[in-house]
């Protein structure tokens, strides 16, 4: 069996999952940074859950590079495999809900050796359906590290049945930062960015869908009743317009690239996980849209987003250095001057006048689509 049509369906479904994540994701009561780091747990076991996805995608990937046939029994267990983590979402919730449940803490676990297990199994059936692919056969499926999150979950459980209920999720979030940490130091050769183009473009479409979703209905069928959802209406225009810009600046840029490795990949993992945190933002800055807390949480993660992307230029000089064109592209001012403008917006923002934040984020984006023009006059 082909594998193209089934590396496809399988990053559609876990671009869906990423995604669909954040609208699991609680607001806080009110727009103070109390109501904020009383919804840690919440946040933490969101990043674990992107991890823990992200990476299978990303081991899936570097896997399927080798292969050139699959059988039925593969496609049985990635079946399997995809259920699973399609309950990540579920049960994330569930234990942030309640983290010193006996219950939740043990499925939010079970999920986390089930993911692990099955990959390895899927691993293994493939290595088997491939027996004279020399390229799997540097596939090691005795090397000893891959079976430490297993060693972790499993004290995780001890602690949590004797002296400490939170054990298993504390195990979880360690295996998972220990999986980040092994995916990130492996050399795996990426020969093409095709299939990491078409994950990064349906992320950011169902995040660009996903903001409408937190817009609420108007109370009502008259013109009153459509201006009072006004702010959430601003909210989703600048929010849509911060992703789709996004978007437009990796697409250009992919372009001229030719070769990627680990590292670009998950810099720019890092800037998708940034931006995933757009629609809650959105309804947080909707609901307390004269609120300094609310629109400085919408600045920093545009900062961020900015700085994570001059991450992956280097990242990307690192990787083709040979690239001419590339090395022409990767102008680092305009990223600069989003930070600049938006760092002047949040001073504005604090003494001022709030809003003036997430205006900033929308004249940063259009001084970026302004800057090949003023270059030419410069």
């Amino acid at each position: 069996m082909d594998t193209t049509r089934f590396e496809t369906f399988m990053d559609a479904v876990l671009a869906i999952i990423i995604t669909v994540l954040v609208l699991k994701l609680t607001q806080p009561e009110s727009a103070t940074w109390g109501a904020l780091l009383g919804l840690n747990m919440r946040y933490m076991t969101y990043l674990a859950c992107f991890i823990i996805i992200f990476n299978t995608w990303y081991n899936d990937h570097n896997l399927f590079q080798m292969v050139g046939e699959i059988n039925n029994k593969v496609v049985l267990v990635y079946g399997v495999l995809i259920f699973v983590i399609s309950l990540v979402p579920y049960f994330a919730t569930w234990v942030a809900l309640n983290p010193t449940s006996l219950a939740a803490q043990s499925m939010f676990g079970l999920l986390f050796i089930a993911t692990n297990a099955l990959y390895t199994l899927s691993t293994y059936l493939i290595v088997r359906a491939n027996p004279y692919n020399e390229k799997l056969k540097k596939v090691n499926l005795r090397d000893w590290r891959r079976y430490v999150p297993f060693v972790i979950i499993f004290i995780g459980f001890a602690l949590t049945y004797t002296v400490y209920p939170q054990g298993v999720y504390v195990s979880c979030i360690a295996a998972t930062f220990y999986w980040l940490v092994l995916a990130i130091i492996a050399k795996s050769p990426i020969e093409s960015s095709e299939r990491f183009e078409a994950l990064f473009d349906a992320i950011v479409a169902i995040i660009l869908t996903v903001i409408v979703l937190e817009i609420p209905m108007a109370a009502g069928g008259s013109w009153e009743a459509l201006f009072e959802v006004r702010l959430e209406f601003i909210a989703y225009i600048i929010s849509f317009i911060v992703c789709f810009n996004f978007w437009n600046y990796n697409n250009n840029l992919f372009t001229i690239v030719n070769r990627i490795d680990g590292k670009v990949i998950w810099s720019i993992a890092a800037s998708m996980f940034v931006l995933s945190l757009i629609p809650y933002l959105s309804t947080f800055v909707a609901e307390n849209f004269y609120s300094f807390v609310a629109q400085l949480c919408y600045g920093l993660d545009f900062i961020v987003v900015a700085c994570l992307s001059i991450v992956t230029a280097k990242a990307l000089k690192r990787t083709d250095p040979a690239n001419v064109a590339l090395l022409m592209a990767l102008d680092y001012t305009h990223l600069l001057s989003t930070v600049i403008v938006v760092g002047v917006g949040i001073i504005i923002g604090y003494f001022a006048y709030p809003p003036a934040i997430i205006v900033s984020c929308l004249v940063s984006i259009l001084f970026v689509w302004m800057w090949p023009h003023i270059k030419k006059v410069l």
